[in-house]
């Protein structure tokens, strides 16, 4: 009997290629959305830092003023970036998660595949054992 070959080798190969592909991409999201975590932690803490100094001076006092509302646009930008980020994740979740599937289907069925190979081979080996078997007894009887 011939080697076992899955018929569909090439596209159960593809699809682990997009499902790394998938990972990769769900990585790198992640990844995003841990910088922008990153850079809120940041201006929070600026901010924080700024209101505890007390300006003596009026000027004083509308510089920082100014510096402050400019640091709450940039933690608007930046929650609004991290809002769509998790979006993007989830997304790339879904792609990964179905990705998965799609291989895992290919991966049953070349189990399957496999083992009804197996079972052939073995039926076919017994088969040939019962006939030496024959053969031998068949000799003994009329050698």
């Amino acid at each position: 009997m011939k080697k076992f070959t899955f018929s569909l080798e090439k596209l159960l190969d593809y699809r682990w290629q997009m499902e790394l592909e998938a990972k990769r991409n769900y990585a790198a999201c992640q990844q995003e959305i841990n910088e922008q975590e990153k850079q809120m932690e940041q201006l929070v803490e600026e901010k924080q830092s700024l209101l505890e100094i007390r300006e003596e001076t009026v000027s004083r006092m509308q510089v920082q003023q100014w510096y402050l509302l400019g640091l709450e646009q940039q933690m608007m930008e930046t929650q609004n970036r991290l809002l769509a980020s998790q979006q993007k994740l989830q997304q790339a979740l879904n792609v990964y998660i179905a990705a998965q599937k799609e291989r895992k289907v290919l991966e049953k069925l070349k189990d399957k595949q496999l083992a009804e190979y197996q079972f052939l081979l073995n039926q076919e080996e017994q088969k040939m054992l019962d006939e030496m078997g024959g053969r031998k007894q068949a000799q003994a009887m009329f050698g």
